[in-house]
């Protein structure tokens, strides 16, 4: 196998014998200057047909991220007897990056689902708690408790297999809600983006939550008011969501929903220049 790109000291870009494109992971793999040849034995897994989306995301993880990332998805795999798919880590990756950043900023937000999964899915939330220890002892970054259940969830989603009905209600949630972005913001997302995707996984997530919870008394509103004096140019869009969201799916988010949504919001927006 040759190397052709280096990502970083542990994870390069190679091309397999039959001249597929691969991403490769290994302890060491990414010393020498490319492109060099690599012994089998050097790789510890293996990753085909990534979106480019996915192979750029790996440019704002940082090797210790990843490295407890993949130690997170092997221990899934065994302790929840399942085969999590590849692209799985890279969603997982993704949010961890995302909640280890809001963490250094102080920035804790509470799950109100946190009891209603522990008492649902308890091998999922034991898993999520032992994760959050694990990121401590490696990482050296305390999460909030509640983001074990944020954890859980992200296994619970890529447990479940998603029916046909439910899947048609997804992708036209997620139309509407891109449209309301797009006008109320006057901007036209790329859709081939990295972040417009993790938006869409957030949107996703969201209404899953919201489809579960009939009431979440949010626990957040100081945050919630700091994070709507912080990014004035989002009040509109948040306010135009929720109310398509009372209106056409019965459902009022909560503060807790808002204030993810802003969050990720303002991340997209960055990335259209606003």
């Amino acid at each position: 196998m040759k190397v052709i790109k280096n990502i970083n000291n542990n994870v390069s870009i190679c091309v397999d014998d039959n001249n597929r494109e691969v991403i490769a992971f290994g302890k060491g793999i990414g010393f020498k200057k490319p492109p060099y040849e690599l012994e089998l034995s050097q790789i510890d897994r293996t990753f085909y047909d990534l979106d480019e989306h996915y192979i750029s995301l790996l440019n704002e993880l940082s090797e210790d991220l990843m490295s407890v990332t993949l130690e997170i998805v092997d221990k899934a795999n065994s302790y929840l007897k399942v085969e999590l798919s590849k692209v799985f880590y890279f969603t997982l990756a993704d949010h961890l990056n995302f909640a280890i950043q809001r963490a250094k900023k102080g920035m804790a937000i509470n799950n109100p689902m946190v009891n209603e999964i522990r008492h649902l899915y308890e091998k999922e939330m034991r898993l999520g708690e032992w994760a959050v220890k694990l990121i401590k002892k490696r990482l050296g970054v305390v999460l909030p408790r509640s983001e074990a259940g944020n954890i859980a969830m992200h296994f619970i989603d890529a447990e479940v297999a998603v029916s046909t009905s439910m899947e048609d209600k997804t992708e036209q949630f997620v139309e509407d809600i891109t449209d309301i972005v797009n006008d109320t913001l006057n901007i036209i997302i790329d859709r081939n983006d990295f972040t417009y995707s993790r938006f869409v996984t957030h949107l996703k997530y969201l209404l899953k939550r919201v489809s579960n919870l009939d009431e979440a008394k949010s626990e957040n509103v100081k945050m919630y008011e700091r994070v709507r004096a912080e990014y004035p140019y989002l009040l509109k869009t948040t306010e135009k969501i929720k109310e398509y969201m009372t209106a056409c799916l019965g459902i009022e988010p909560s503060e807790e929903e808002l204030l993810y949504l802003m969050l990720h919001l303002n991340r997209l927006c960055a990335r259209e220049g606003l």
